[in-house]
């Protein structure tokens, strides 16, 4: 029965599939974005499906989908929300800066939302509740309803693609020259 389940869903996958990518990248303006929150559409299906019955698995799919790019867009707003915040605390000091540095940090800060944007969305979501929010891999855990170990993984992976994406310009310019 098992292996039966398994080539329904890769029927399911075939016949929905574009159709899914379509409509999630009306709500996320990204095609690719869409199409890693339609595989992770159809993960959530594979998994559910091997603990309950899914009387309609194309409407599973499409409010699953939905889900996920509504948590996405709420993601996104997020870490705008963040960076106003930082920057916001950094007008202070912004004034002792000059204007290079000052450009140079708002270079930094666009880079970092770029790279954490580029994260697939299950690691961003860990790397934004660790990294940014402050909590801890036991509450990102929790929140995510992963292991601590999987929010380790996908927080050291975060890390490696900003280093990677960011190079020698990882950490945030310094006030002080």
């Amino acid at each position: 029965m098992p292996s039966r389940m398994t080539l329904d869903l890769s029927a399911l996958y075939r016949l929905y599939r574009k159709e899914l990518i379509n409509y999630v990248a009306r709500t996320v303006c990204c095609r690719e974005i869409a199409q890693e929150l339609v595989q992770e559409s159809y993960l959530i299906l594979t998994r559910t499906a091997a603990e309950q019955a899914i009387e309609q698995p194309r409407g599973f799919l499409y409010r699953t989908a939905g889900n996920l790019a509504l948590d996405h867009l709420r993601h996104n707003k997020v870490v705008a929300r963040h960076a106003e915040l930082e920057s916001g605390n950094d007008e202070p000091e912004a004034s002792s800066l000059s204007i290079e540095q000052a450009v140079s940090r708002e270079q930094w800060q666009a880079l970092l939302r770029q790279a954490i944007d580029e994260l697939p969305p299950r690691c961003r979501d860990a790397f934004i509740l660790h990294k940014v929010q402050g909590l801890s891999y036991r509450e990102t855990a929790a929140r995510l309803s992963i292991s601590e170990s999987a929010v380790e993984k996908h927080i050291i992976k975060g890390l490696q693609h900003c280093r990677t994406r960011l190079g020698k310009h990882f950490l945030p310019v310094d006030s002080d020259g």
